[in-house]
Parts: C-alpha cells; structure tokens; sequence
C-alpha cells in the first residue's frame, strides 16, 4: 500500500490515510480474526463427530459469524474469497470478503486500500454502511465492524505492500470499536507485534530524503531522516501565513506581500496601511501594533497602532488621548515628526499623515468617551491633509454620527502649533491663546487646524478646554479619543 511518490498517490490522500491510522489504524487495515480459540458449538459429540455427521455449511440452520467460523464450516477449502456471514445480533446477513490464505487462513477483511481506485474521503453514513467493492477497494462499514468485534476477543492484522516492494505486517491481539452510539470509538487494539524495525521504511522508500509531508490542517511536517519517517509536531505556519491545499497538498503559505516558507515570513512589500495588513493576513489580524510604509513614504516603514475591532477592520490611527500621560503642547517639528506610543497617547505625525492619505482615498472615525462613560463618534467620508509646503491643510468632508459635526468648522484651515502660527485669527495665535470654556481658565495649548480659534482634540488633557463643541451633554472634559483613518 502505496507511497506517495512511487504510486503517484497525492499528498493529500496519503495523509489521509496516515492520519486516519495513527488515530485507529483502521485505513491500512486488511484483516480481522478471531483469537486461535475455535468457536464451541452445542453439541454432545466430538468435532469429530460433527463432522462424521453431515455437518455442511449449507445445511446450517445459521450463518456463520465470521471468516473463521466460515471456515470451520467447510475445512476442505483453502480458497478466499465472499462468504455471507451474520454477526451476533446483526439484523441480517452480509458478504464480507475471507482471507484463507495469510496465517492459516479464517481473517476476516475489513478493509483494502491498493491502487487509489476509490475515494476514501466520505461522510457518516457511508462509513457507517460502507461502501466499495470487496474484490478491490472497500470498507465494510462500522456498524457491521461493531457487531463483528463484539461478539469474540479478535486479532487486527495489518498487511502492508511497500512502493520498493517491501512487505510489512503489524498485529494488535484485542481489537474492538464501540456501536453508533458510542461514535464507533476505537475501545481496545491489545499487545502490538510485527516488524518494528522496518515499519517507518515504509513511508520512506529508496531515493526519498528530500520529501517532505504535511497533515492536511498544517499541524504536523513529516520527513524521511535515514531511511526512516519522522515527524515534527511543533510545526505552525507563521502568524503572517495561512494553511491551504494546492495541488491535492497542504502548506504553509506566506500572506501577500511577505515571503518565505510559511513558517518563517519576511516582509517583501511592506503593507501601506492597516487594512492592506488586514488584507493580507485574510481577516486574521488583530489590533496592534505594526510597520506600514505608505507607498508614496520615501522613508523607513514606521510603526502604527491598527484597530482592528471598531466598525469592521483597517483602522490606523493617528491620535490617541486616553489618561494625559503625553504631552501635547508641542512644537511644529514634533507635530511634523509625530510623538508619543502607538499603543497609548499619540500623534502619528503630519508628514506620515499626509503620505497616508494622499495613496488613496481615505474615511476619517472619531471615537469619544465622555467623563460619564457614554461612547460617541463621528466620521467623514473623506479626510486628507496637505504636504509641508501646503501647511499640512485639513480637508474633510460627509459628516456621519451622533458626535456632532464639529471637525467640518476647520475644513480648510492650515496646521498652526505654539511656534508657528497658521490660523486665520488676527490678535495672535490660537495655540497660546487662553480662554475659559466652562468655567474654567486654560487656553487651547495644542497643536491643531485652528481656524478663528477654536477647541482642540488636543488641548491640556483634564480640563475643560479638551473640547469638542457638539458632544451631546457636556462637551467639556473628555476623557478618551481616538482619530483614525481607513481607505473607502
């Protein structure tokens, strides 16, 4: 039975088959017997007297209950071949095939597997009734398996014919499987015997040091080291990798725009944005932190936070304000570069931001937590911010949200820091320019698309000038937000 690469057998199929042997080594099976004890029939006689007597199988009230029994009933044949049997407690009888010929004969032969003629790849009920043919390939089927193995202690031959002609036999002295009921669990296989010393050979024939399996489900890499099959259980495909079948064959693959051998996967390309890595990893990626290079960024690939979770996936974000830990009364240079962790308080950075947005057209989400807990949000179904020459100019559109509109009153408007002063408010400078919001005296100190002033996402956290003018209740003092853009 039937390597791979001599029989022309696919990778697929046989991992199968190993995979469905190693749990109960039913797919390489070719025979069952019963133990050497003969089955006792009621009689006062010898079985020397039985047999003296008439004793033929035709004129038996009963069906034997297998191969052994069968041939019991006529001990002058040494042919195999179909034989009706009837297990006990069976509803009727069935052609099983008899093997008279291995070990004195009487195996009863539950399944063949030996030119890929047939499709093992079947459902419940299949298995369950079986199917094939019993001169080629078959299965006999579990429920008829059940009844057999729990009748008598039986032995499990496994016979096996090697591509480079090897001959393998393996025997287990008490095997048996459970009814539907149980799901057909494999209950008992006893005491192992055969050769153990060539039974890896098997997997291995000559000129095979190179080939390389893989189970179906990418768990399991199996190789030929010396003659001999050996298996690495700790094989994974890489966090940047999917498992597929290609060519009847599993593997690990590399996401687009990574490379390697699935295990180990480098960046090739590396991804622009937050939704291209959510692209690439099939919906697998998680909200983190990673490398993005915009493809119009003629710099290193930089580091993003990607959320992955608030409405749909690809969220990468450019400012974060959740505890005050960052300072963000800061200069042109640094609102220029961008500041703070990617996983905590940040700007990403204007000319980063601008490289992100001008690759393709992008949404804006605006993510609020008031000081009472309550989450709001607002989005615009454009956002875009303009090169250093242009003073990195907000451009923003397509309002949506129950966080109120209040972004679009700086659509337009240039960038201005405590250094450099771009807005349109003649007295001075909006980022210096103190005010009392609610009460309370502390100015805007932020870097921001002022326009004639105006509150700020990025004024001094905890007081009332972190501000967004239409938040339902009190729009003073929030406590978290979160900017971010996605491609439309």
């Amino acid at each position: 039975m039937l390597l791979q690469h001599s029989t022309g057998r696919t990778m697929s199929q046989f991992y199968h088959l190993k995979f469905v042997a190693l749990l109960s080594y039913l797919f390489w099976t070719s025979r069952v017997a019963l133990s050497q004890e003969m089955h006792n029939h009621p009689s006062s006689g010898s079985k020397e007297e039985i047999i003296g007597s008439s004793y033929f199988f035709y004129q038996q009230p009963q069906y034997p209950r297998d191969c052994l029994e069968a041939r019991s009933q006529c001990p002058t044949s040494n042919l195999s071949g179909v034989h009706l049997i009837k297990p006990d407690g069976y509803p009727e009888a069935f052609e099983a095939y008899c093997d008279n010929i291995v070990d004195s004969g009487g195996w009863t032969v539950i399944h063949r597997f030996k030119n890929d003629s047939l499709v093992f790849n079947r459902n419940w009920a299949e298995y369950k009734s079986g199917f094939g043919f019993l001169s080629q390939e078959f299965w006999i089927g579990n429920d008829k398996l059940s009844f057999l193995t729990n009748q008598n202690t039986y032995e499990l031959r496994i016979d096996i014919l090697s591509a480079d002609g090897l001959s393998l036999y393996v025997t287990y002295d008490k095997f048996r499987i459970s009814d539907e009921y149980g799901e057909y669990k494999l209950t008992s296989v006893g005491e192992y015997n055969g050769q153990e010393e060539n039974i890896n050979r098997f997997l291995c024939p000559l000129n095979s040091e190179d080939t390389v399996y893989i189970f179906p489900n990418c768990s399991k890499r199996c190789s030929c080291i010396n003659g001999h099959f050996s298996c690495d259980d700790t094989y994974r495909c890489s966090p940047n990798a999917f498992c597929e079948e290609r060519n009847n064959g599993s593997q690990c693959y590399c996401n687009e725009g990574y490379e390697g051998d699935g295990v180990n996967c480098s960046i090739d390309t590396p991804p622009s944005d937050c939704q291209d890595i959510y692209n690439r990893s099939r919906g697998s990626a998680e909200s983190g932190v990673y490398k993005i290079k915009p493809t119009t960024w003629d710099r290193e690939p930089f580091d993003v936070y990607c959320n992955m979770t608030d409405e749909g996936e690809g969220w990468t974000v450019f400012q974060r304000r959740m505890d005050g830990s960052q300072d963000f009364f800061l200069y042109w240079s640094d609102y220029r570069d961008g500041f703070g962790s990617p996983d905590r308080e940040l700007w990403l950075g204007n000319d980063k931001l601008h490289s992100l947005t001008m690759q393709r057209n992008y949404q804006l989400r605006i993510d609020f937590v008031n000081r009472n807990g309550a989450p709001y949000y607002a989005k615009y179904s454009s956002f875009s911010v303009g090169n250093a020459n242009d003073k990195y100019r907000l451009s923003v559109g397509g309002y949506s949200g129950d966080a109120g509109n209040y972004l679009s009153y700086f659509n337009g408007q240039a960038f201005t820091t405590r250094d450099r002063d771009n807005d349109i408010w003649s007295p001075g400078n909006c980022a210096t320019h103190t005010y009392s919001p609610c009460g309370t005296s502390c100015g805007y100190n932020a870097g921001w698309w002022f326009s004639n002033c105006g509150y700020a996402l990025n004024g001094p956290y905890g007081t009332n000038c972190f501000y967004w003018h239409n938040l339902p209740g009190s729009y003073c003092n929030i406590k978290y937000t979160e900017m971010k853009v996605r491609p439309i």
